[in-house]
This record gives structure tokens, C-alpha cells and sequence, in this order.
């Protein structure tokens, strides 16, 4: 088992239409990854892109919603996992990353 990085990305939870942030169903979807989930992390709002030194940060469709650290066998494993978290209810999507091990 390995570990992989999470990264919610374009939520809407701040936009007046569409759907909306449900705390109840993202306890839901933690409580079901059960021993998979590693650190539930957090979720994000109003984040900004800081895309060099020089020219200050701008706002991304594709903004930083929040992470999570979970364990699976392998990248499907972990796709698998993650295809029924709610940030797709949400018109946002996910960005999954392998950890290393830590020397």
C-alpha cells in the first residue's frame, strides 16, 4: 500500500447558483474510505495562483478546494477511491499524486 495526495480543485461552493457545499455528504464519503483515509485534511476557499515571483497571484477556475491523504494498492486503486467524492457534485475535480516515502 501506498500513500497518494488528494488535491481538490474548482469547487463552487462560493458561486450563488449551481450546487452547493454539503458537509454531510463529505463525512459520508470520508466515513466510507474507512482505513483508507490517512489524513482527512481540509477543504479550501478563496485560494489564489501565484504563478512567479514577479507578478503576484490571479484567480484559477481550477483554484485549490482542499487535499486529502489517502492509501491505495496503486493509481488505479486510488482513482477508484476517489470517483465518488462529492467536489464532482460540486463542478470541481480532483488531481491525485503519489507520495514518496520521507528519508
Amino acid at each position: 500500500m501506498e500513500r497518494y495526495l488528494i488535491v481538490y480543485r474548482g469547487s463552487t461552493v462560493d458561486e450563488a447558483e449551481g450546487p452547493q457545499h454539503d458537509p454531510a455528504r463529505w463525512d459520508a464519503w470520508f466515513s466510507a474510505l474507512g482505513s483508507a483515509l490517512v489524513e482527512r485534511g481540509g477543504l479550501a476557499h478563496s485560494s489564489v495562483e501565484v504563478p512567479s515571483r514577479l507578478r503576484g497571484p490571479k484567480l484559477n477556475s481550477a483554484s485549490l478546494s482542499g487535499y486529502s491523504v489517502i492509501m491505495a494498492a496503486d493509481f488505479n486503486d486510488a482513482v477508484r477511491l476517489a470517483e465518488e467524492c462529492p467536489i464532482f457534485d460540486e463542478k470541481g475535480s480532483v488531481e491525485i499524486a503519489r507520495l514518496t516515502s520521507q528519508q
